[in-house]
């Protein structure tokens, strides 16, 4: 059975859609939730897939957070072990930070239904060919961004954030939140209230569950195939472009 280890950030920040694409694929779900000091592991090698999910810290918060330094140590071992990564909003940022790459305050945040455009390098790519529509709505939510990490190939952007989505060998990052299911938005829009009211411009609760009720079941079709096409390629051993 392949093995995937998971880092959880935050206690309302996990898997969504993914947790059930894992199980039923037959993965071998290991969490570690770091906002409860759960340890690191020192060796990537026992595992198969690493998973870096989101959360509201910036990657180089370290004095308040200090296992973001010692996970960015951990996804850099992945990286030189070949072991694929995918890294989602904050995971994204962790994975271009651990390449080298600086992360920082983005133009305004972005939370809601918004469109990404795949680039042209997307149609080569092994995971976002499967992407048929080449200008999918996703969900977004974060305000901090990155540089294009060198060496790395860039598969979507926003108007807001050029970098949505990107490869760097066989390891994935996405700014926007792939997993997302609606019970989520839901959460996250309760718990995040003063976020949406302290943005500029302020950012209508209301709209963003209407555009959920519009463009869930569109997400959860995208999400699938790129599930399918990511973890049918790291269990293959696959770890090139196509």
């Amino acid at each position: 059975m392949k093995k995937v280890l998971v880092f959880r950030h935050i206690v309302h920040e996990g898997l969504g859609t993914l947790e059930s694409f894992l199980k039923r694929s037959q993965f071998a779900i290991e969490y570690r939730d770091l906002f409860q000091r759960d340890p690191i592991p020192q060796d990537p090698q026992g595992y198969d897939f690493v998973i870096s999910v989101g959360g509201p810290m910036n990657v180089d918060e370290t004095d308040r957070y200090p296992f973001l330094l010692s996970e960015r140590q951990f996804i850099a071992k992945a990286i030189y072990y070949h072991i694929s990564v995918l890294g989602i909003c904050l995971g994204a940022q962790m994975l271009a930070r651990a390449l080298e790459t600086p992360v920082y305050r983005g133009p305004q945040r972005e939370i809601g239904w918004y469109p990404i455009e795949l680039s042209q390098e997307a149609k080569n790519d092994s995971v976002f060919h499967t992407v048929e529509d080449r200008r999918p709505i996703v969900f977004q939510w974060h305000g901090d961004t990155f540089d294009l990490p060198q060496g790395a190939v860039r598969l979507a952007s926003s108007d807001l954030y050029p970098n949505q989505a990107f490869r760097f060998g066989n390891s994935y990052g996405l700014q926007f939140h792939v997993e997302i299911t609606a019970k989520m938005i839901q959460d996250w829009l309760s718990k995040g209230e003063n976020e949406l009211k302290s943005s500029d411009p302020p950012i209508s609760k209301e709209r963003v569950l209407q555009d959920t009720q519009k463009y869930e079941s569109r997400l959860r079709s995208l999400s699938d195939k790129i599930y399918g096409a990511l973890f049918s390629k790291a269990v293959s051993g696959v770890q090139s472009n196509r």
